[in-house]
């Protein structure tokens, strides 16, 4: 009940929040986006250690190896279909990680994390 709670209520604590506005010229919005909106679950270093992994069924992966695992190339389409929620991942079951829409505000929230988790990849 806890976990299902949490997973619900998480996307709300992202509600209205400007992510692309108010910074200063160096600030990285991609890692912002990434730290509001993954972190929790994928680590503030994309590693895989979120504190919300206690509750999560299956934990989530580390994200810093996605191009070693695809013969050094950054799946960019791939990373993006999952976190809009084109591409399902068994690993989230029902859903746990919240899908994204289709929002203009939104896809370039989507645009600029798959940039940084590009830029954070092991060499």
């Amino acid at each position: 009940m806890l976990k299902q709670l949490i997973i619900w209520m998480l996307p709300l604590l992202f509600l209205g929040v400007d992510y692309g506005s108010g910074y200063a010229q160096d600030t990285d919005a991609g890692k912002t986006a990434y730290l509001s909106s993954c972190a929790p679950c994928h680590g503030t270093d994309a590693n895989g250690d979120g504190f919300l992994n206690a509750v999560l069924k299956t934990p989530a992966p580390d994200l810093t190896h996605l191009a070693k695992r695809n013969d050094g190339t950054f799946p960019v389409a791939a990373v993006t279909e999952i976190i809009d929620g084109r591409t399902l991942i068994a690993a989230h079951g029902r859903r746990e990680m919240p899908i994204w829409g289709f929002d203009v505000m939104v896809r370039s929230r989507i645009s600029l994390i798959v940039d940084y988790l590009n830029r954070i990849q092991a060499k």
